[in-house]
């Protein structure tokens, strides 16, 4: 009897277990033929390893260039990390930290069906149907109440509940704009952004007109490689990474660089040039398998919710993921890409000279979400509305990401396993926020 307890308890502990699981009761409830219901359950759960390996790979070149940084600023004057949700969610869930991983399993679950009830009940006839936000939102939501010193039922009680009110909200709240953009009403928009593409919307109005859109002008066809997220992103780290390398010999001297791991150095007798080249390539590398595993989560777990949803809730619109809007506006979607990486390197520059952490410039970010607010932004001021859009959200995210961080509003997720790395998206962190002062003011 013991043997059987321990071994329940042990399956309930492991997360691509947990969403496979998930996976195969939506598609039992669809009556899928038994080659579908093996299928989906079985990629599910193979996603999450997936989602776990790259997060493996990504961190291990994350970590030589953040001990590059510590090298380059000795006394500590610079703290850098990287913005990557699915990272931290990933790195979190496969933790071997208490029961999170499983929690985590739980809320997406359980926070899906609130959030379906709500649908039911309410004018807001929404389904959100982004699978990675999906799962981000569910990740954050369970670690912000797990922060709190809640159990693990009351955590997975009251994180989805929130997870299942944020889904219905959040595409109701977008919805005038993406009404805008898209010149009809039928279909939604699911994504963490949405509280700074609102934001971005809203002023766009203050600054320019909506006849004097972006795609009225040509955008250099020569900016076109920014897209492929692989190649930006390489170069993006490859900036960061040969850069602080360089400033890190010049500091430390190259011995110092080279050394052994175990005597302090950073590259293991590797040259530092070639290592701080490597070191980029592995981050990208370890991003895009990630990616892959998210893909895979995506494309199992949605049909499984989907199904359910359209039974259960008639005269629903689906809500989908950013690029549902980008071949409305691909012009507005390069402006963003290009303000918002400026909007970024300023919000570096900011967090930098008051102390606070840094975070590492995000392709993803630019062009997804970015380029998503000047599209907002585009709708109701034009040009100049894409251009303030993306800089608004480069600037303001880089300073509510750089304060989640620095006041470990998703508390320490170092010591949950996700070292360097933190959350990006504003509709996690301003409820996150919101609810870890409530936390401070009633005790954790």
């Amino acid at each position: 009897m013991n043997g059987a307890l321990e071994f329940i308890t042990q399956v309930v502990q492991i997360p691509a277990i947990i969403v496979g699981a998930i996976a195969l009761v939506g598609l039992l409830a669809q009556k899928k033929p038994a080659g579908d219901v093996v299928t989906g359950t079985v990629k599910t759960a193979l996603s999450l390893l997936i989602i776990a390996g790259g997060t493996t790979v990504l961190t291990a070149g994350l970590e030589p260039i953040q001990a590059m940084f510590e090298m380059a600023f000795p006394d500590g004057g610079v703290t850098t990390f990287v913005t990557f949700d699915e990272a931290v969610v990933s790195a979190v869930q496969t933790s071997a930290v208490g029961s999170i991983g499983s929690q985590i399993g739980l809320v997406l679950l359980f926070g899906f069906v609130v959030h379906l009830i709500l649908a039911r009940i309410t004018p807001f006839k929404f389904i959100y149907l982004t699978g990675h936000m999906i799962w981000v939102h569910a990740g954050a939501f369970t670690i912000l109440i797990h922060s709190l010193g809640f159990s693990p039922v009351w955590t997975v009680v009251i994180a989805s509940l929130i997870d299942g009110a944020y889904m219905t909200l959040a595409p109701a709240i977008a919805q005038p704009f993406v009404r805008k953009i898209t010149g009809n009403d039928e279909v939604g928009f699911a994504h963490g952004q949405t509280l700074l593409n609102v934001l971005a919307g809203y002023l766009g109005k203050f600054v320019g007109k909506p006849e004097d859109s972006a795609e009225k002008s040509k955008m250099p066809e020569k900016l076109s490689f920014f897209r492929d997220i692989a190649v930006s992103t390489t170069l993006v780290m490859m900036i960061v990474s040969v850069g602080v390398a360089i400033w890190a010999v010049i500091v430390g001297g190259t011995g110092a660089f080279e050394a052994p791991v175990a005597d302090g150095g950073i590259s293991d007798g590797q040259q530092w040039l070639l290592f701080a080249f490597m070191m980029a390539l592995q981050f990208t590398a370890g991003m895009l398998i990630l990616l892959y595993g998210v893909r895979m989560l995506i494309g199992e777990i949605v049909p499984a919710f989907e199904g359910i949803s359209r039974k259960l809730i008639p005269n629903s619109k689906p809500a989908l993921d950013a690029p549902v809007l980008f071949a409305f506006a691909p012009n507005a979607l390069l402006i963003g890409l290009v303000t918002g990486l400026i909007g970024q390197i300023a919000g570096m520059v900011l967090m930098g000279a008051v102390g606070w952490p840094v975070p590492i410039p995000s392709m993803i970010v630019a062009f997804f979400a970015c380029g998503t607010a000047a599209i907002f932004g585009n709708s109701t001021g034009g040009r100049r509305g894409a251009m303030l859009g993306g800089f608004l959200w480069g600037f303001v995210g880089w300073i509510l990401i750089s304060f989640a961080y620095e006041f470990q509003v998703f508390g320490d997720l170092d010591a949950l396993g996700a070292v360097g790395l933190g959350f990006t998206v504003p509709d996690a962190i301003v409820p996150g926020i919101i609810i870890d002062f409530i936390g401070d003011l009633f005790g954790r």
